[in-house]
């Protein structure tokens, strides 16, 4: 149950971080646990191997669940499939670690119903929380590095503000977690001369130059947000404002458009979009 709990545990670990997912102690805690109860319940039940897989991913599904808390259906699916794939290779690697090192020391040929099978000694609880934590920091670098892969990919967006249009290509980034503050909106980022066509012109001063007198007397007072951002560097401030149509894909999409002067970190396009956005 120790070994279930501990691998399951740094699974979903992973699985957070890999997924970019809020991590709260205790339901990733429960959720591991919940895990082990399983691991050892279904070795005292006389199940056939189908019934043994349908119940195993149930239960997958359950710990992502009580891990991650409620999750809309596209989201429960991947978070759940990462899950598999980290623990996939979790087990892979310490075993193929154990394996290429000839770790196991009893390891013998033993008949199980009629067939031979492979009977393991214990391996070392110390050697595996070693071996687990490196496997676990190859998974947790090597998931990222896919994710990011597979989540770069272009779409365009238009943005609508006082029935003045512009369309403009963006790239859709996991790594943009910016949310509005207040709502929990996610947050379109974009350069000022991709949208200078629809902003106001009273409004040019603040995004410009971060002058914020003007919106002593502008009408857009009530559509403007301050989103705090963080990156490897520095924590600063960008002003937001809300669009009238946001159409993404063709989508309509319910988001802030923070605006930047900064255009070394676009890779050529004009605008980055939370990957979440398009799940």
């Amino acid at each position: 149950m120790i070994i279930n709990f501990s691998m399951d545990f740094l699974a979903l670990f992973i699985t957070a971080k890999i997924m970019h997912i809020k991590l709260k102690n205790h339901k990733i805690t429960l959720s591991a646990a919940l895990g082990a109860l399983y691991s050892l319940a279904v070795l005292g039940l006389n199940l056939t191997d189908n019934v043994t897989i349908i119940l195993s991913l149930a239960i997958s599904f359950v710990m992502t669940l009580t891990a991650y808390g409620k999750q809309k259906f596209k989201p429960l699916i991947k978070n759940t499939s990462v899950f598999y794939l980290v623990n996939f290779s979790l087990g892979g690697g310490v075993t193929a670690i154990c394996n290429l090192l000839n770790i196991w020391q009893s390891k013998r040929n033993i008949m199980i119903n009629g067939t031979y099978d492979v009977l393991y000694g214990d391996l070392p609880f110390g050697l595996l929380v070693a071996v687990g934590f490196l496997c676990g920091i190859f998974s947790l670098f090597s998931g990222k590095i896919i994710k990011k892969k597979t989540a770069e990919q272009a779409c365009e967006i238009s943005i609508t503000l006082n029935k003045t249009t512009t369309s403009l290509p963006a790239l859709v980034d996991s790594g943009n977690l910016l949310k509005e503050p207040i709502s929990g909106k996610p947050v379109i980022i974009t350069t000022f001369e991709s949208v200078r066509k629809i902003i106001p012109i009273d409004l040019f001063e603040l995004f410009k130059h971060k002058n914020t007198e003007c919106l002593q007397t502008s009408n857009y007072n009530s559509k403007i947000r301050l989103i705090p951002t963080s990156t490897v560097n520095h924590k600063g401030l960008l002003f937001a404002i809300y669009p009238d149509e946001i159409i993404i894909n063709d989508k309509p999409t319910d988001a802030y458009v923070a605006i930047t002067n900064d255009i070394n970190s676009f890779g050529g396009y004009s605008a980055i979009v939370p990957y979440e956005i398009l799940i």
